[in-house]
């Protein structure tokens, strides 16, 4: 009897044990998702430096090449819809993407209607010590060599990582960064399923998903092959939530300040 009793309390403290590794053993980390998007104009060095003022770990950017070889921050490779001037980044050299300023969103602040494309090389020299900047690569692996140049030239303190949808850009990048934590990311199930062993063998330091493709079991082969999750872009505090429960580490979103109180209102 005495033994039965020990085996029901162990079962009965199992579940408890669980969910307090679940919410202990792996930081939740937000990242303002192309800065602070919500409130300044996406990936203008403005969003990127609120993310950092009102308490994100990390500020996610695009980066692209230009005409001339200049790595800048922009997501689309027209610059039509964010700027309503018609130039293809690729074709377009600095000195013509310069002067765009980024249209505003509804919810962006008034005092950020005058926001320009910002150089990587700004941004950089930005980062405060205790934070990272997350830099996508919306390009193929030609961007690699002028990127690395900037960031011999101009990142002096805090971190960053690096993450892409394009996996032999993201390994390159890997390669020529080993000690930079670098992330594949994906919006797919069968993506990740077609490249996970690729990712592991890589030496890549994890995946960064679209948050509903992720669930126990996913989350479980990544933890048993080594591999950190990220998510995005989540601005709804329930989701943040059961991501935070699943054990990701880190979610990006528009609305960084918002999404920690929310989530921290509801705990």
């Amino acid at each position: 009897m005495r033994t039965l009793l020990i085996v029901v309390f162990i079962m009965l403290q199992t579940p408890l044990v669980k969910a307090q590794n679940a919410g202990t053993a792996v930081p939740f980390h937000y990242v303002g998702h192309r800065g602070a998007s919500y409130l300044a104009p996406e990936n203008t060095l403005a969003a990127i430096q609120l993310a950092w003022e009102l308490g994100a770990h990390g500020a996610e950017c695009d980066v692209m090449l230009t005409a001339d070889k200049k790595v800048v921050l922009f997501h689309d490779k027209n610059t039509k819809k964010l700027t309503g001037q018609n130039l293809n980044v690729e074709e377009a050299t600095w000195e013509e993407l310069k002067p765009l300023v980024v249209i505003s969103r509804e919810t962006n602040r008034p005092e950020y209607s005058n926001e320009t494309i910002p150089l990587l090389a700004d941004v950089l020299a930005a980062i405060p010590e205790d934070r990272i900047l997350v830099i996508e690569i919306k390009t193929g692996p030609e961007i690699l060599p002028y990127l690395r140049e900037v960031i011999a030239q101009h990142w002096k303190h805090g971190k960053i990582s690096f993450i892409a949808f394009d996996f032999e850009t993201i390994k390159q990048a890997k390669a020529l960064y080993p000690e930079v934590p670098c992330y594949y990311l994906s919006s797919f199930k069968s993506d990740i399923n077609k490249h996970f062993d690729a990712v592991v063998e890589s030496g890549l330091d994890g995946v960064d998903l679209r948050y509903n493709i992720i669930d126990e079991e996913l989350m479980e082969r990544c933890k048993a092959s080594g591999l950190g999750v990220w998510c995005w872009t989540v601005n709804d505090p329930e989701i943040a939530k059961k991501m935070q429960q699943l054990g990701v580490s880190a979610v990006t979103t528009d609305r960084p300040a918002w999404l920690k109180s929310n989530l921290h209102t509801e705990n």
